[in-house]
């Protein structure tokens, strides 16, 4: 398949965006980077059936390198828009790298004929300037890695679901031949340019090997219920010394630069989030696999991650259920509903039945409860569903 071909298969993202082209609104595509954000800009280039015109400004092209502020932003945009043009699209790929884009860009949307989109692959800042200028003026739509079926299309095969689950879903991958080694060069070369362009060069991290440990550190552990201090005493056992506020800051910044998500817990029967303990899910299994390695025996916190990227790109506000002392892996919210999800990797005997069962039995409520697997068929029990889990991540959700 073609790079040309391949702009065309985002369709979750293009309709997400559909809804709000031609009204006063900054679109704002957010992300970590080699997601497909300038994939998608390019796309809505190709809108010759809304926009008379379209001005393109790619931050990461040297030729827009002048562009350091929002005084440049506005003379750039004026040399490049016609005076007499009706109906305009403005893109600017990684805004981020302007200084004060949102000065220019909340006088840009008062033009009536211009429709301004803008992408960006830092969270912290991107949340910091919408909410001082853009409040309310703007709608954000994050492009995530690559869904099971999107990696199907893109890679012309189907039942990919092994290299799905080693090699992760950034598009990038399908403009290479499908070369084990090749992929995990390029996983590591794109880990890396978010680790230093996006969190030691933006933040001034001094101890890059550090942050590097802490990332191994976070990634080894999909699944597992994590703290600060448990990263602290790890790395005290280690002889290495850190200091509390340091390991909260990396984390803060890893997740500032989409490379992990973090989920709550939450009381289900007292009806309260927990402030302390979360689970660290990465935004893209390739890129963890690359850097610290796949191993068979991670396979439960893989599929867990699996679960979490799929109802996290549905839309769901996620959290980590705690009843009767035991866990529900996702308390998922959406639209004023709740559903439950547990995730196992075979359910092989009596006691594994029992252990992701017993929890949604203990859930008195009336929200649909599933239990996610591997297993072809596997009966429910009690109103509690199961489901396949490639099957899962196949359904339109």
């Amino acid at each position: 398949m073609n790079s040309e071909s391949i702009l065309y298969d985002r369709r979750i993202c293009m309709d997400r965006i559909e809804p709000f082209l031609r009204k006063p609104l900054v679109k704002v595509l957010t992300g970590m980077r080699r997601t497909g954000k300038t994939s998608i800009m390019r796309l809505l280039a190709r809108r010759s059936d809304i926009y008379q015109n379209v001005c393109f400004i790619d931050k990461e092209d040297y030729s827009f390198d002048h562009i350091r502020n929002y005084h440049h932003l506005m003379e750039e945009v004026g040399t490049r828009i016609p005076d007499d043009a009706k109906s305009v699209l403005l893109l600017i790929d990684e805004v981020q790298e302007i200084e004060h884009w949102e000065k220019a860009v909340v006088s840009l949307i008062k033009r009536p004929e211009l429709d301004v989109v803008v992408s960006g692959s830092n969270a912290a800042l991107l949340s910091r300037e919408l909410a001082s200028l853009l409040t309310g003026r703007c709608i954000e739509i994050e492009v995530n890695t690559l869904s099971y079926p999107e990696y199907n299309e893109f890679s012309g095969n189907e039942a990919n679901f092994q290299e799905y689950l080693r090699f992760g879903g950034l598009p990038g991958l399908h403009q290479f031949s499908r070369d084990p080694e090749v992929f995990i060069r390029y996983l590591e070369s794109v880990f890396d340019s978010v680790l230093l362009r996006d969190i030691v060069q933006r933040y001034n991290i001094r101890n890059v090997q550090l942050l590097r440990r802490i990332c191994a550190f976070v990634f080894d552990n999909v699944g597992s219920i994590l703290s600060a201090k448990k990263i602290l005493d790890f790395f005290k056992s280690q002889r290495i010394s850190i200091g509390l506020e340091t390991v909260l800051n990396y984390l803060s910044h890893m997740e500032d630069a989409y490379l992990i998500h973090r989920v709550g817990r939450y009381d289900i029967k007292g009806k309260r989030h927990l402030e302390l303990g979360a689970k660290y899910f990465v935004n893209d299994l390739g890129i963890r696999n690359a850097f610290i390695g796949y191993r068979e025996a991670d396979i439960s916190g893989l599929l867990e991650n699996l679960v979490f990227l799929e109802l996290h790109r549905r839309g769901y506000r996620l959290n980590i259920g705690g009843t009767g002392g035991y866990e529900v892996d996702f308390v998922a919210e959406k639209s004023g509903e709740r559903e439950y999800f547990q995730v196992a990797y075979l359910l092989a005997s009596p006691e594994t039945v029992e252990r992701e069962f017993h929890p949604l039995e203990l859930i008195k409520d009336n929200y649909p409860k599933t239990v996610i697997s591997m297993d072809d068929i596997y009966p429910g029990r009690n109103g509690i569903k199961h489901i396949n889990l490639q099957e899962f991540l196949s359904s339109p959700g």
